[in-house]
């Protein structure tokens, strides 16, 4: 039976490549997690969250929450390192960049939009399947992908009446994903070329997404917010091209056998999603909440093949703490404090294997000094996998980034 190995290597295959993760081989890769500038720390939760000084693409009902006379700018830059082990081999690999850059204003007085850049998803795996061929000895097979898809989003939220607010996000998805398999031999066998087939899917289409919060105030420090999301089975334009090339022994060349352009076109099936929260604020230091969201990837089709995957869930608690601002208070007194834990299912089943994933986070929200501006620090540590049934455990630990820009543009001077 052949055995699979992950290459100890952490060397990109080519300049796409941002990741290391062999479970990227499967689907469209590794998600997104969507993580905001201001709950980098608290679980990744936004489906109630609502604030006026954030982009909460999450739940695009929260647009409305953005003062009339603002205007909100965020980005988001990460780290990440993995800690991949199976029963016989470990590696450490690590790759950095920048993450979802977001910003809002207002339309009125109940209607403003959001928009924004963001990773959809990552493709980066080099997995090695050697087979033994009797007279042939033995045969390697390496499977590498690379690539990913982005997002364009734009999105407007209107508040129908006080604490209601509906919002709906477009989303443009687009990008390119590479699998190329190179066959070799260690046998030195006449007349057998190291050989390389490339498939390369260019992926587009769009993708609608629907949130709505509802608000309820008790007092001036204390309120709750409910929020949903939902986003419908999509289907996204998929053409396939596919070049195949052999190495000729004593030269640095590729000879190309064949090359296809657009061979096969299709559709890839996005499947449909329901996320819903609720965020409360209990005083004017606590607040916290918790989110629930599911997609059905088992309905997932690329050429019509579901890849096997399942069902994903995910149940995240945050809470933030906000200390009481004091005349000249230090920028750490000033500063919002964050934690959350996550777990749930995800979308990956690998040899009859359900990968669960479980997190913890933690995170700061410092304030610029005289400007309403901040920057968040998010620590996570993540894992999934198993080394049992021939599988690969994988340990995350993550850095986040984010910087938050608020200002005060739409005030009509009254001197001039």
């Amino acid at each position: 039976m052949a055995a699979l190995i992950l290459i100890l290597t952490s060397i990109p295959i080519n300049s796409q490549t941002r990741i290391i993760s062999p479970y990227s081989k499967y689907g469209i890769g590794e998600i997104n997690n969507h993580k905001l500038s201001r709950n980098l720390g608290m679980g990744g939760i936004g489906y109630g969250y609502r604030d006026n000084r954030t982009v909460n693409y999450l739940n695009p009902a929260s647009y409305s929450a953005t003062d009339t006379t603002s205007f909100i700018f965020e980005a988001i830059g990460y780290s990440h390192f993995y800690q991949q082990e199976t029963k016989t081999q470990e590696q450490i690999s690590n790759y950095s960049s920048l993450g979802n850059i977001a910003l809002s204003f207002p339309l009125g007085k109940r209607l403003s939009i959001g928009a924004g850049l963001k990773p959809f998803s990552l493709v980066g795996y080099k997995v090695l399947d050697q087979k033994n061929h009797g007279d042939l000895g033995t045969i390697n097979y390496l499977y590498e992908g690379s690539g990913g898809l982005n997002e364009v989003f734009l999105g407007t939220a209107v508040e129908l009446f006080e604490g209601f607010s509906l919002g709906v996000n477009t989303s443009f998805i687009f990008g390119k994903i590479e699998d190329r398999i190179t066959i070799s031999s260690d046998e030195g066998l006449p007349g057998f070329f190291r050989t390389y087939k490339t498939d390369a899917d260019n992926i587009n289409g769009l993708i609608f997404g629907y949130g709505l919060q509802y608000q309820r105030r008790f007092d001036e420090n204390r309120q709750i917010t409910f929020g949903v999301t939902y986003g419908h089975d999509t289907n996204l334009d998929i053409s396939r091209s596919n070049l195949v090339q052999r190495e000729l022994p004593g030269t640095i060349n590729l000879d190309t056998l064949s090359y296809k352009s657009e061979e096969r076109e299709g559709e890839l099936v996005i499947p449909r999603n329901i996320g819903v929260g609720t965020w409360l604020t209990y005083n004017e230091n606590w607040s916290g909440g918790l989110d629930v969201n599911w997609q059905n990837w088992e309905n997932y089709q690329r050429f019509g093949s579901s890849d096997e995957l399942q069902d994903m869930y995910n149940i995240a608690i945050g809470f933030k703490y906000s200390p009481t601002v004091e005349t000249y208070s230090t920028v750490f007194s000033n500063a919002d404090y964050m934690g959350g834990i996550s777990y749930g299912q995800s979308h990956l089943n690998v040899n009859d294997y359900s990968f669960d994933e479980f997190g913890i986070n933690f995170g700061i929200h410092m304030p610029i000094r005289r400007s309403r501006n901040g920057v968040t620090i998010g620590f996570e540590y993540a894992q999934r996998g198993t080394t049992d049934n021939n599988l690969i455990k994988e340990d995350f630990y993550r850095i986040n980034f984010g910087i938050n820009i608020y200002e005060r543009w739409f005030i009509r001077r009254k001197f001039y």
